[in-house]
């Protein structure tokens, strides 16, 4: 079955009762994505509960599910690859990504819930770059994209930057070969069919066009080894290259601190950078229109990421 079959559930009803979410994932306990939440409830006046669950056990999970008839969760690290074969459908986004880090309920033409599995961090990377830097996001297709890292959310940055924001192709610079190689594989074995190309050193980079819209998706940490400094040292021919513009970056680290090590580095370098809550917070919004069935518009969106921000600053 797929999402066209699909009819959405009774939203009106669903927002009258009592609903919990929660987010499954590894090593969440730093996770803002509960206070992001619940103030949209709470702003929204809806009774509803968003929670971390620590977990990358899908038989728990799919009981958690099961048992508390969840209309829907939010998925992390490193559930997002393994949570396609947990969904019994998937969106075009989630399918196109590889991976999902959202599930929501739509129902069968017999009335059946149905989960379905998609991937909105791809919408808060391109509502992030978008929202900020309109004019750039446009004058920018057509160019090189650039993804830092090859983990979890690398698939999601791929996707954003090729099939939103219109790049010509997406580098990737990561220090281990077999992971950009498993994100090539996987990606166009769900039928993505941009060009993906792994820059390996920085004799490479000099040789290659240079990026205009670039994320960032690795921690904030100074490099040690050889191959996080080889890494380091070719995304930095990127990042000194001389340009007749300044480009983007979208920092998608912001723990434990906004403006990172990279951050400060691009900032320093000329770049426009963009701070990785925001992509946070455009995703988690992303969520609540299909957990709620409020339309974007009708959302408190400004509102949402003063909150999330002032609550960064006072916890400094």
């Amino acid at each position: 079955m797929t999402k066209d079959a699909l009819l959405k559930p009774d939203y009106e009803s669903l927002r009258e009762t009592p609903q919990t979410f929660y987010l499954f994932g590894e090593h969440i306990s730093h996770s803002r994505a509960p206070h992001l939440h619940n103030t949209l409830f709470n702003l929204v006046n809806l009774p509803w509960e968003y929670k971390l669950f620590e977990s990358s056990n899908f038989v728990e999970i799919n009981d958690v599910f099961d048992r508390e008839s969840l209309i829907g969760s939010a998925i992390t690290m490193p559930n997002k690859v393994v949570a396609l074969n947990h969904v019994d459908v998937l969106d075009p986004i989630g399918h196109g990504c590889g991976s999902i880090n959202t599930v929501y309920t739509m129902l069968s033409p017999d009335g059946t819930r149905q989960r379905v599995g998609t991937n909105t961090d791809t919408v808060g990377i391109f509502e992030a770059i978008r929202q900020n830097y309109p004019e750039e996001a446009d004058r920018f297709k057509g160019t090189p994209g650039l993804v830092y890292g090859a983990g979890g959310a690398c698939r999601s940055a791929v996707y954003a930057l090729y099939k939103l924001l219109g790049v010509s192709k997406v580098y990737i610079i990561n220090r281990i070969a077999e992971e950009v190689r498993a994100v090539q594989e996987s990606m166009r074995s769900h039928g993505f069919t941009g060009e993906i190309i792994h820059v390996t050193d920085p004799e490479m980079a000099q040789k290659l066009e240079s990026p205009k819209l670039v994320v960032l998706t690795v921690p904030d940490f100074e490099p040690t080894s050889p191959g996080e400094k080889l890494a380091r040292a070719t995304l930095s021919v990127f990042e000194k290259q001389e340009q007749d513009e300044p480009g983007v970056v979208l920092e998608m680290c912001y723990h434990p601190r906004i403006e990172t090590r990279l951050y400060n580095s691009f900032v320093a370098s000329g770049w426009k950078v963009i701070s990785g809550v925001e992509a946070m917070i455009y995703q988690g919004i992303a969520q609540q229109v299909l957990w709620t069935g409020i339309p974007l518009e009708q959302l408190p969106v400004k509102k949402v990421i003063e909150i999330i921000y002032k609550s960064i600053e006072d916890s400094k």
